[in-house]
Protein backbone atom coordinates (compact mmCIF):
# COMPACT_ATOMS: atom_id res chain seq x y z
CA UNK A 1 0.00 0.00 0.00
CA UNK A 2 1.47 3.64 -0.77
CA UNK A 3 0.36 6.93 0.24
CA UNK A 4 -0.04 9.94 -2.23
CA UNK A 5 1.33 12.16 -0.24
CA UNK A 6 0.90 14.99 -2.48
CA UNK A 7 -3.11 14.53 -1.73
CA UNK A 8 -2.74 14.54 1.41
CA UNK A 9 -0.92 17.74 1.50
CA UNK A 10 -3.53 18.94 -1.22
CA UNK A 11 -6.27 17.82 1.99
CA UNK A 12 -4.37 18.97 4.53
CA UNK A 13 -4.45 22.78 3.04
CA UNK A 14 -7.74 22.80 1.69
CA UNK A 15 -8.90 22.13 5.72
CA UNK A 16 -6.74 24.59 7.56
CA UNK A 17 -8.12 26.93 5.11
CA UNK A 18 -11.37 26.39 4.89
CA UNK A 19 -11.26 25.84 8.77
CA UNK A 20 -9.41 29.27 9.43
CA UNK A 21 -12.26 30.98 7.02
CA UNK A 22 -15.04 29.39 8.60
CA UNK A 23 -13.48 30.81 11.86
CA UNK A 24 -12.83 34.49 10.55
CA UNK A 25 -16.75 34.51 9.43
CA UNK A 26 -17.38 33.54 12.65
CA UNK A 27 -15.94 36.00 14.67
CA UNK A 28 -16.71 38.52 12.22
CA UNK A 29 -20.13 38.23 13.09
CA UNK A 30 -19.79 38.12 16.58
CA UNK A 31 -18.10 41.36 16.46
CA UNK A 32 -20.65 42.91 14.42
CA UNK A 33 -23.29 41.81 16.88
CA UNK A 34 -21.19 42.95 19.77
CA UNK A 35 -20.65 46.72 18.29
CA UNK A 36 -24.31 46.24 17.51
CA UNK A 37 -25.34 45.83 21.37
CA UNK A 38 -23.16 48.73 21.93
CA UNK A 39 -24.55 51.06 19.51
CA UNK A 40 -28.30 49.87 21.11
CA UNK A 41 -26.77 50.89 24.87
CA UNK A 42 -25.89 54.06 23.12
CA UNK A 43 -29.11 54.93 21.51
CA UNK A 44 -28.37 54.62 17.65
CA UNK A 45 -29.45 52.42 15.09
CA UNK A 46 -28.27 48.94 15.04
CA UNK A 47 -30.32 46.95 12.82
CA UNK A 48 -27.56 46.57 9.41
CA UNK A 49 -24.93 45.30 12.16
CA UNK A 50 -27.70 42.54 13.47
CA UNK A 51 -28.46 41.79 10.17
CA UNK A 52 -24.74 41.75 9.07
CA UNK A 53 -23.83 39.59 12.25
CA UNK A 54 -26.32 37.10 11.82
CA UNK A 55 -25.65 36.85 7.96
CA UNK A 56 -22.26 35.70 8.74
CA UNK A 57 -23.23 33.43 11.68
CA UNK A 58 -25.63 31.88 9.33
CA UNK A 59 -23.00 31.87 6.36
CA UNK A 60 -20.73 29.70 8.53
CA UNK A 61 -22.99 27.27 9.28
CA UNK A 62 -24.26 26.70 5.83
CA UNK A 63 -20.74 26.16 5.25
CA UNK A 64 -20.49 23.13 8.34
CA UNK A 65 -23.53 21.91 7.18
CA UNK A 66 -21.90 21.70 3.03
CA UNK A 67 -18.71 20.07 4.81
CA UNK A 68 -20.95 17.57 6.26
CA UNK A 69 -22.74 16.97 3.37
CA UNK A 70 -20.02 16.59 1.72
CA UNK A 71 -18.44 13.72 4.71
CA UNK A 72 -21.24 11.82 4.83
CA UNK A 73 -22.06 9.44 1.72
CA UNK A 74 -25.49 9.04 2.44
CA UNK A 75 -26.52 12.10 1.22
CA UNK A 76 -24.89 11.24 -2.10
Amino acid sequence: MTIDWISLAKVAIVTVIVAVAIVAIVSGGAHALDKAHARQAAGDGAASMVMIGWSAIGLAGLAVLYGLYLLIPYFH
